[in-house]
């Protein structure tokens, strides 16, 4: 299949009430695994690389893995930098052939989130690469949350970076958690609703592993053309792998192990794709 321009993919999605799933992966086993899981899905796919995956085994050599990795289907494999905190590291996979990056300024104040995402919008555009930048806090991961209006996604801070940076697309905060919650996350989609009609750029929803099938379609349906999905990924990987090691710790051998584990992984991301484009 042709590799669509992204920038131009998500925004017809957004349109056509469809959804790009991002995974992030951590080497080459779960890279060939989301690769064969797009295949048989029918569908591209994101690959997302966070940045201590990027401090450990650089962007260059991310890029050139998934160079290697795309054989393994005639779906396009986009490669992104996810939740980057680092102007400069964002500079760096853009150089070293990303199709798209995330400066993520949500910690930050909102006149530093907009300088930040300005100053990587305007080194990406020459490249073509797509940008992505976020509001809100997503729960999670040592984010302390205060109140509602603390994570919430402010309508008019939504505005004011897309008016004033130009990101592509854009993550916002709207009650989702990164990783595994102790139940079911209360997605505030009055919140999604409103930014939706405010601004016409492509909506991205991080946390994907806890979010229920229903509210991710109802918020395809709504403007998010990407969802973010990590935590379920790396765990299936890291306990299917424990259980393969733990029949003969002594003959643990890693060709053999992943040729196991890689299935694993592989029904988990199509799992996660059958979920959001059972109507494409």
């Amino acid at each position: 299949m042709e590799k669509q321009h992204l920038i131009q993919l998500v925004n017809d999605y957004r349109k056509q009430q469809k959804c790009l799933i991002g995974f992030n992966v951590n080497d080459i086993y779960d890279t060939q695994a989301v690769a064969l899981a797009a295949e048989e899905a029918n569908c591209p796919v994101m690959v997302m690389t966070y940045p201590p995956v990027v401090e450990l085994n650089t962007s260059f050599l991310f890029k050139k893995l998934i160079e290697g990795i795309q054989p393994f289907t005639k779906q396009p494999i986009y490669l992104h930098l996810d939740h980057s905190i680092s102007v400069d590291m964002c500079k760096k996979a853009i150089d070293d052939g990303y199709d798209s990056v995330m400066i993520d300024g949500s910690q930050k104040s909102l006149k530093e989130n907009i300088a930040m995402t300005k100053e990587v919008t305007r080194y990406a555009e020459s490249a073509g690469v797509l940008v992505e930048a976020e509001v809100g806090k997503i729960m999670g991961r040592g984010v302390i949350i205060k109140s509602d209006n603390d994570f919430l996604a402010s309508v008019a801070d939504v505005k004011a970076i897309v008016e004033e940076a130009n990101p592509h697309i854009m993550a916002v905060g709207i009650g989702t958690a990164h990783g595994f919650t102790p139940k079911t996350p209360k997605i505030h989609f009055d919140r999604l609703a409103e930014i939706a009609a405010a601004v016409s750029v492509p909506l991205v929803l991080h946390g994907g592993t806890g979010i229920a099938d229903k509210d991710i379609q109802k918020a395809i349906s709504m403007g998010v053309a990407k969802l973010n999905v990590g935590t379920i990924v790396h765990t299936t990987y890291m306990k299917e792998l424990y259980k393969e090691m733990g029949k003969d710790i002594d003959a643990a051998y890693p060709p053999y192990l992943m040729k196991e584990v890689i299935p694993k992984i592989k029904d988990i991301v199509l799992n996660r794709l059958e979920a959001v484009n059972y109507n494409m």
